[in-house]
């Protein structure tokens, strides 16, 4: 009779040790988890220029908290891979230059009082933020038009203190991704203020 009972409560610590894993598994996926922005899905926009030029005015900051040089893909060539996607010069006359005027990343920790129900809990301790600034100048000289547009972006996103190297440069990714959709949307409402520069 002690045999069944030392099975039964084997069995009872067995299951409540897989049900606190699998909730860990969860927790962690939908920590990881977020709609993927995908640049090819989008329609391009052409402008009515001949020429577009993109400039890198922003200088990587190599102290804490900014992380751009650690990262796998760096905002700044977020941005200019999306300038090289999405806008087409579909003109005869004129340039479009976009700057790149801010794009960092960088690292906070997330300050909280610790509780004893805290050891249970795999708790959000890192926040990553990007903010992506770029401006875009237009001018036609055989009409004398000009045109310039301001847009800014920026995603927040936290990581678990149980986070792998390779976990927190995904989350790195996906914040970059979020940030990269934002402008695009902020770009597209934009632009429409200078439609004759569209085609």
């Amino acid at each position: 009779m002690l045999y069944v009972r030392k099975n039964m409560i084997s069995r009872r610590a067995f299951n409540i040790f897989s049900f606190l894993v699998l909730s860990l598994v969860l927790f962690q996926n939908s920590a990881f988890s977020d709609a993927k922005f995908k640049i090819m899905d989008m329609e391009p926009i052409s402008l009515d220029v001949k020429n577009i030029i993109i400039k890198d005015l922003y200088s990587i900051s190599f102290q804490d908290p900014f992380v751009e040089h650690r990262m796998r893909r760096s905002p700044s060539d977020g941005l200019i891979g999306w300038t090289r996607t999405i806008l087409r010069p579909v003109g005869s006359d004129g340039v479009a230059t976009f700057s790149i005027l801010e794009a960092s990343a960088s690292l906070s920790s997330i300050a909280s009082d610790f509780k004893f129900l805290d050891l249970f809990k795999n708790k959000q301790t890192t926040k990553i933020t990007i903010k992506l600034l770029g401006k875009l100048e237009i001018e036609k000289q055989g009409n004398n038009q000009t045109g310039y547009l301001d847009i800014f972006a920026s995603s927040n996103k936290t990581a678990p203190e149980s986070a792998s190297i390779s976990q927190l440069e995904n989350i790195w990714d996906k914040s970059l991704n979020i940030a990269i959709g934002k402008f695009d949307e902020e770009f597209r409402e934009q632009i429409q203020s200078l439609s004759q520069f569209l085609k």
